[in-house]
């Protein structure tokens, strides 16, 4: 049973799940990420995520940590470009305490400048230890390229410039204005009774009448595709390939989804075969649709040697020819319906992944989705659609991202 319901004005996503007794998880989502901040500030929502566990107004940082561990609870948190996450999970008997936890550490930080001071040097180090990774290294900068002009722009963590530059002052400004009951959403799966958890809901957190309106992310999407070179020291070669494509609730998704996936989203897809199988000129090469809530893009990434790189390609936009101009095979269709209701399915698997699953929904459609709605989609899919959605985007302006030495 899932449904969707408010104490106060705070959504409240509430799944029974029995199957797994005794467990629970409970997720608060905030509107808030790096795609809501400036160039002045950039990383403020990351720094914030850091924060927030080194002390609360009931709890400090010791505390937290060995409270939720002493009673069975895994605790964590993470930061994107569109909202910022903290979770917990553990046994359904501790609900009110994780509960109040989770209250502390989302609505009653207590931020030290000491701390503040401590936690940069930290972040500035995180950021740093990219640059032992040219795969997300390119990311970063390629979709840094990809929307320039638009806040999506902006890296989650910062750059070590606007990190170094953060004022402390600025950080209580932005967690005073954005973080606040009427932008956060609570999603919780598990064996947990309702009315328990709203009571607990109501007793911890600072519940008002004032509407959940989403009031961030409203940043305008706009696209800049053009072809980049960045300096990087490796033997290898690095290459992203991207396409505007829409947001994550556009009704041709999965038609998206299925063209990138025959395309390099499996082993047996063309790209892999043709250039990695076949040819051996390189390691690994995949692609995906990457979806934001008012935007999206297309994303092809490879890595080879460097007197391969044009070759490769040449032979990936071959590919993307093929794929706009034939479409698909009847075998490749029964390949993405399959794949599309794995991949649905798996999000039952886990108390973690149904909560993201329900969040995802909320967030990006308004409502709960049905499992029947979903299926229908998947199931009518054909291959005129996935053809006609891949025409679309693949024949758009595109940038091509490298990173050389």
């Amino acid at each position: 049973m899932r449904e969707i319901y408010k104490v106060g004005n705070i959504p409240v996503i509430y799944e029974n799940v029995t199957s797994l007794p005794g467990l629970f998880t409970i997720s608060v989502f905030f509107d808030t990420g790096s795609a809501n901040e400036t160039k002045a500030n950039n990383g403020v929502s990351h720094f914030i995520e850091h924060m927030a566990f080194r002390g609360t107004r009931d709890y400090s940082n010791e505390e937290i940590s060995r409270l939720s561990e002493m009673y069975g609870g895994y605790m964590n948190a993470y930061t994107s470009k569109e909202t910022t996450a903290y979770y917990i999970k553990g046994f359904s008997g501790n609900l009110e305490l994780f509960i109040k936890l989770m209250a502390n550490i989302c609505f009653y930080p207590v931020f030290v400048e000491e701390d503040f001071l401590q936690e940069k040097q930290i972040i500035i180090d995180e950021i740093n230890s990219v640059m032992d990774s040219p795969d997300e290294y390119l990311g970063e900068v390629a979709e840094e390229e990809l929307f320039r002009g638009c806040s999506l722009e902006y890296p989650v963590s910062g750059t070590v410039a606007s990190v170094e530059q953060l004022e402390f002052s600025e950080l209580k400004r932005f967690y005073k204005e954005n973080y606040t009951s009427d932008n956060c959403i609570i999603a919780v799966s598990g064996d947990v009774n309702r009315e328990e958890v709203s009571k607990y809901i109501e007793k911890y957190f600072p519940v008002s009448q004032d509407n959940y309106a989403g009031k961030l992310n409203h940043y305008i999407p706009s696209y800049s595709p053009k072809n980049h070179e960045f300096h990087f020291k490796s033997g290898q070669s690095y290459v992203q390939l991207m396409y505007p494509a829409f947001e994550y609730g556009n009704t041709e998704r999965y038609s998206l989804s299925g063209g990138v996936m025959i395309l390099g989203g499996l082993m047996s897809s063309r790209l892999f075969q043709e250039i990695r199988e076949k040819r051996g000129l390189c390691y690994n090469i995949e692609a995906e649709a990457v979806l934001y809530k008012k935007a999206g893009y297309a994303n092809i990434m490879y890595s080879c040697a460097e007197k391969s790189g044009d070759k490769v390609l040449e032979l990936v936009f071959k590919e993307i020819k093929k794929l706009v101009e034939n479409g698909i095979t009847d075998d490749e269709l029964t390949m993405i319906k399959n794949q599309l209701i794995l991949s649905y399915v798996s999000n039952f698997e886990t108390l973690e992944s149904r909560v993201q699953m329900n969040f995802r929904q909320f967030y990006h459609y308004g409502k709960l989705l049905e499992s029947e709605e979903i299926m229908g989609r998947i199931e009518t899919l054909d291959k005129k659609s996935i053809q006609r959605t891949a025409a679309e985007i693949f024949e758009r302006e595109y940038s091509v991202c490298r990173l050389v030495k």
